[in-house]
């Protein structure tokens, strides 16, 4: 646990390969106590606010960016420090918290994850609805594609604009219940906000503005170039490489060694692939197999 300005701290960083998301805490300082921001899955690395001099019982608001369990699992345990603690999400994503679903996305990933359901109690329903936590608003902006409920959360503290994102660069493509064309219309409102500090649910934080800017744009992109391989063609080799291109310049150096890999093996003798394969392997990624599992996914779903 870190603080990242005065009163905001992340609680749980972003470490690769981790299924877990980052989830983050802001003390109003007042009667309105700690504010969680996304809750994760477990509730041990929520504890990790004790060894700072927090309470659990004093986490009196928990805001969801949006109904996929990494983000929510870990809530119903903290009813049993505060019983009364506010959860807040927004109405399109409601089921998907408050039920028990028999979702492909959980059997897939956290098949053998016990959680129990919870009730939000505080809905949210409009786009730019304010929330008053103590002194501190925090505004929600609705913004659909990688859920239909997904809100990323804006705090204007410490002369700082602070973005909790959720899942921002999350698939927008039509699996696990994602949508291009809403990622598309949707993340344009971020544009020209100016945010100074990107709080993401699986990347490191992000700073300054105009890093978050290039992050943003560049995963509208990333998606597109995505659903054009894994829902259009998946042998489309153009694609591919501007795909992992792009990743390199978004410094997702893992990605882009997945995508590069994929690139070679189905076009072996592209000169400009070997070239950009040599220049991600110099900053050491870890490897992964990410795209041809999606596409597996995709193109099995429509058989």
């Amino acid at each position: 646990m870190r603080e990242i300005v005065k009163n905001v701290y992340v609680v749980k960083e972003y470490q690769l390969g981790d299924m877990d998301c980052c989830f983050y805490l802001v003390d109003t300082k007042s009667d309105d106590g700690l504010v969680l921001i996304d809750a994760g899955l477990y509730l041990e690395k929520i504890k990790e606010i004790e060894k700072h001099g927090f309470f659990l019982e004093d986490i009196k608001h928990c805001l969801i960016t949006h109904g996929h369990i990494d983000h929510f699992g870990a809530c119903h345990e903290l009813k049993k420090f505060n019983k009364n603690i506010k959860f807040y999400a927004h109405e399109l994503d409601i089921e998907k918290i408050e039920y028990k679903q028999e979702d492909k996305y959980i059997q897939q990933y956290y098949a053998d994850y016990e959680y129990e359901p919870i009730k939000i109690t505080n809905i949210i329903k409009e786009d730019g609805e304010i929330l008053k936590l103590g002194q501190l608003k925090f505004k929600c902006i609705h913004i659909p594609g990688h859920t239909p409920g997904s809100v990323a959360y804006l705090l204007e503290t410490e002369q700082k604009k602070i973005l909790f994102g959720g899942d921002l660069p999350g698939l927008a493509i039509n699996l696990h219940g994602g949508n291009l064309n809403d990622y598309v219309k949707s993340l344009p409102k971020l544009y020209n906000l100016k945010i100074d500090i990107l709080c993401e649910g699986h990347e490191n934080i992000i700073q300054p503005a105009e890093k978050v800017l290039k992050f943003i744009k560049g995963y509208v992109k990333f998606n597109e170039y995505l659903h054009l391989i894994i829902e259009v063609n998946p042998l489309d080799s153009k694609t591919v490489f501007d795909l992992t291109k792009l990743s390199c310049e978004l410094e997702f150096y893992e990605n882009a060694l997945d995508f590069c890999n994929y690139l070679l093996e189905i076009d072996p003798n592209n000169k400009e692939g070997h070239q950009l394969l040599n220049e991600i392997e110099k900053h050491k990624p870890a490897k992964y197999e990410f795209l041809k599992g999606l596409i597996k996914e995709s193109f099995g779903n429509n058989n």
